[in-house]
């Protein structure tokens, strides 16, 4: 912001049934939104998913030749515990601090951080006390390690608000570099811990140690101390917006995960298998980078809605541009490619999963539009508007799903996907009338990305046509494919590279603040 504050808090909006309001800004500046600070902080968030996702499958697989099943097994347990209680955990408050934009450590900072750090000591307590019976019900032998882990709880509480700092100053290079260090340090304590025999402590002691390390590096990232500050009436306005994203966070779980339970109830444990894997694929090269995307675009929108608010339009537009320019074609290619990309990768015993796996690429690809504007509602403060279509999307995909279910897999698939498309279109309607914008510049920022996934599946699908589904045939239509994409955007859509080459040339030239 240019050496300066926020002049003034935005009207109060709706989070549901409590109107909040952003407070005045205190403290420096952080750094206006513009398309280098974009995609700088998508750079380094993507650098800190994949580097700490790679080093922690590093380190299981070394764990894995030091430990025997049951080991993994009695730490497991208690990691399910703990997936299930750190969604109370999260009280949403963070997120509240990112929508506010104030700078600094603040004092709604130290009430955001007492909030969480009590509920993150309610949790360790109640897994502690709980560790016997959870023991007795999954027959785990030692207790006392069901009791250590339990205090991930109180680690965690120490770290959320100090992390959403970070995210809400836009810190993604040095929140990097706390990931990965965590990352690091799970296995330099694991392994030398699993070597000397230490069993399933080995991973329950790297999991803590890294966790602490994180604690340490990003208070020291943020310059964060703790005064224990508890202001009830910003505790009030920080829970109103909090819960409304917790809701969300809720409902987009069970959104996320209705379909594996529909199909493991209603067609079996074979065809549970054949989804899980037809899924497994499209998730990693689509609803990977999905994460990384919505894990900045809210801070980025937030910021540009404190920079200024007649220009979060235009970000989130730019936002939809590059998101769908990405999963339109990659999600053409895949279902293309299904397959072949079935056999080759997972043998002709699984071929039956290529034809959910078609229909799962194209949802995923549709579902970008939806990443691209779902942030744009607690962005602006209106999380609860976002609540009341997913709400009603649940009940209309569990339905959807079911009515499909007695037709077979592939059919709810096929539902899948036509339900994302009609989710995607509902949300971004909405969406541009919060933002003022028009449905033409909505469909105008599509376009490159509609381009290129008719480049890449008309260079693609003759190929597959024409070849037996096998590795060959991949290594042909995979870059087929790409040059398809490239060759009609250079067609149709040249202004947009020489975008993103300017972007990527700016990104590289040194920055003269941190």
């Amino acid at each position: 912001m240019s050496g300066r504050t926020r002049d003034a808090a935005p009207e109060p909006t709706s989070t549901g049934d409590t109107p909040v309001a952003a407070p005045e800004a205190d403290g420096s500046a952080g750094p206006r939104v513009d398309a280098r600070t974009a995609g700088s902080s998508f750079f380094w968030s993507a650098v800190s998913f994949t580097a700490s996702k790679l080093l922690v499958f590093v380190v299981t697989l070394v764990m894995a030749r030091l430990l025997v099943p049951e080991d993994f097994g009695v730490v497991s347990v208690g990691l399910a515990i703990v997936a299930f209680l750190e969604v109370a955990l999260d009280l949403g408050v963070g997120s509240a601090l990112v929508y506010e934009q104030e700078r600094g450590i603040t004092p709604r900072v130290q009430t955001a951080f007492t909030l969480n750090l009590g509920i993150a000591a309610v949790c360790t307590l109640a897994g502690v006390l709980a560790a016997p019976a959870v023991a007795e019900v999954f027959d785990v032998d030692d207790t006392n390690l069901l009791r250590v882990l339990f205090l991930y709880f109180l680690l965690r509480g120490l770290v959320q608000v100090p992390d959403a700092v970070l995210r809400r100053d836009l810190a993604f290079r040095r929140r990097a570099l706390v990931e990965v260090s965590r990352a690091v340090a799970r296995g330099a304590v694991s392994v030398p811990l699993a070597v000397a025999g230490a069993g399933p402590w080995a991973l329950v002691v790297g999991i803590l140690a890294s966790e602490g390390l994180g604690v340490v590096l990003t208070w020291w990232a943020t310059r964060f101390f703790p005064t224990f500050r508890l202001d009830t009436a910003v505790a009030r306005t920080l829970l109103g917006f909090g819960t409304a994203v917790l809701t969300l966070k809720i409902l987009g779980a069970v959104l996320e995960n209705a379909d594996y339970y529909i199909v493991g109830a209603k067609l079996g444990p074979y065809d549970l298998g054949i989804y899980t894997l037809a899924y497994r694929v499209p998730e990693i090269v689509l609803a990977n980078v999905f994460w990384i995307f919505s894990s900045v675009a809210f801070s980025i929108y937030s910021r540009a809605r404190s920079d200024d608010a007649s220009e979060l339009g235009t970000v989130a537009t730019r936002a939809l541009q590059l998101i769908t320019l990405f999963a339109f074609p990659a999600g053409v290619g895949v279902a293309v490619v299904s397959m072949p990309l079935t056999v080759a990768l997972l043998g002709w015993e699984w071929e039956d999963a290529a034809g959910p796996m078609f229909f799962v690429a194209l949802s995923m690809a549709a579902s970008s539009i939806g990443y691209a504007s779902g942030d744009v509602f607690p962005a602006v403060g209106r999380p609860g508007l976002l609540i009341k279509i997913v709400a009603p999307m649940v009940v209309v995909k569990v339905t959807g799903l079911l009515l499909a279910a007695p037709f077979g897999l592939t059919a709810m698939a096929a539902t899948l996907f036509g339900m994302s498309v009609v989710f995607a279109a509902v949300r971004l309607t909405v969406a541009n009338r919060l933002l003022s914008l028009p449905a033409s510049r909505s469909l105008r920022a599509m376009m490159p990305g509609t381009v290129a996934a008719i480049g890449a599946g008309a260079a693609a699908l003759p190929i597959v046509l024409s070849m037996e589904p096998e590795a060959e045939t991949l290594a042909l239509a995979i870059p087929a494919g790409i040059l398809g994409a490239g060759a009609m955007l250079l067609l149709f859509c040249r202004p947009v590279l020489r975008e993103l080459s300017a972007l990527a040339a700016s990104m590289r030239r040194p920055k003269s603040n941190a």
